[in-house]
């Protein structure tokens, strides 16, 4: 896992893998510190998203209430969470955001308070140089999110046995299955799945007694 960009990855795919990434280390650690980076690095996307779905419906609804609401169950059910591919977490946030938004539209709608908003300006879409400060202090986060992310990887990485490493780097890196990569091992395919759900247990817990000593210095760092 490379902490720069791809050669062929624009800004916003490597932004959906550092958030997917993120949001697969905080399901399986449910660590508090990797919550918060996740929310820092994709909050504003998330709430930008939000106000273009909200733009688009005649209701008075709080982009910013629905973003809190969305991250609330983001918080609550991480175990939810798949990550198929690179965009995975950027898939499931808006399908939370999309959930929340028309359940507070409808709570809204039988309401007899219910009034409709005015409807939204049409932004500009003209990046500017607000927009490029912008987009460069976003990718300096991302930069810095996804080293620190690297840094407790690699460390838990290598308190592995080899054969735990030569297990994943099989699943998880050349992409063969539990029964292709058994038959390299000798392994049979239910202890296959055994080894790589202990190692992806025992990697995601060094990482969560990583991330607790550095709390205090570099998570603030992180998000500031």
């Amino acid at each position: 896992m490379s902490p720069e960009p791809r050669r062929d990855e624009c800004a916003e795919a490597y932004g959906n893998r550092v958030g997917t990434a993120l949001m697969a280390f905080y399901r399986d650690s449910r660590d508090p510190s990797a919550f918060e980076a996740l929310h820092a690095l994709t909050g504003p996307g998330v709430l930008h998203w939000i106000r273009g779905l909200t733009g688009r419906e005649l209701t008075s609804l709080d982009p910013a209430e629905i973003l809190q609401d969305t991250f609330v169950n983001v918080y609550r059910y991480p175990g939810a969470f798949r990550a198929d591919h690179c965009g995975s977490f950027r898939v499931w946030v808006r399908t939370i955001a999309g959930n929340v938004v028309r359940r507070a539209a409808l709570l809204r709608a039988r309401s007899a308070e219910r009034e409709l908003a005015e409807p939204s300006e049409l932004e500009d879409k003209a990046s500017g140089p607000m927009q490029a400060v912008l987009e460069e202090d976003e990718s300096e986060r991302l930069r810095r999110a996804w080293v620190l992310l690297l840094c407790y990887y690699a460390e838990a990485w290598k308190e592995l046995s080899q054969r735990d490493r030569r297990t994943l780097h099989l699943v998880e890196v050349e992409g063969l299955s539990y029964q292709e990569a058994g038959r390299i091992l000798a392994v049979g395919r239910s202890n296959m799945k055994m080894i790589v759900f202990r190692s992806r247990r025992r990697i995601a817990r060094r990482m969560l007694d990583a991330m607790g000593c550095a709390r205090g210095r570099a998570v603030p760092e992180l998000v500031a």
